[in-house]
């Protein structure tokens, strides 16, 4: 598998585990593993483990006295994690990204984008409190404001 499409295969995971997160009340590793089989993604448990942690989901109070997985909840080592809390917002015009955060965190921020190395995004500009992501066309756009926003609860 070359590196391009190796890129692309754990992109189009990490959209999947975050869309299952988002869409149901995820308590255990199985029953993710079980969901995201059943949508036509197999995984090993140690691949997910690794993406959840790249992805910066761990478990938070289901507000029933239990666990469930929470997205953007985490402080993992994952280059998008560590600074995902730092994401105000995300906005897209077209092809054209424009990521927002506090004042002297938006190279932090593009520097853990730049990291993920997502095929989507052709480069990133990060001033002050702003980022612009450049992606290939509007379609990829599409797909890295989704990633962007369920990572960041932006």
């Amino acid at each position: 598998m070359s590196e391009s499409s190796e890129s692309r295969g754990r992109a189009e995971r990490q959209e999947a585990v975050l869309g299952v997160i988002e869409q149901m009340s995820i308590r255990t590793q199985e029953e993710l593993l079980a969901e995201l089989s059943r949508r036509g993604v197999h995984l090993t448990q140690a691949t997910l483990s690794r993406e959840l942690k790249a992805l910066g989901v761990a478990k938070g109070p289901d507000g029933r006295g239990g666990y469930r997985y929470l997205k953007g909840t985490a402080t993992g080592e994952g280059s998008l994690a560590a600074v995902a809390v730092f994401i105000q917002s995300v906005a897209r015009s077209e092809n054209l990204i424009i990521v927002k955060t506090p004042p002297g965190n938006a190279q932090g921020v593009a520097r853990g984008v730049d990291r993920e190395a997502w095929p989507e995004i052709m480069g990133t500009i990060g001033g002050d409190d702003t980022i612009l992501l450049i992606c290939h066309d509007v379609e990829r756009a599409q797909k890295v404001e989704r990633r962007l926003r369920l990572v960041s609860r932006a």
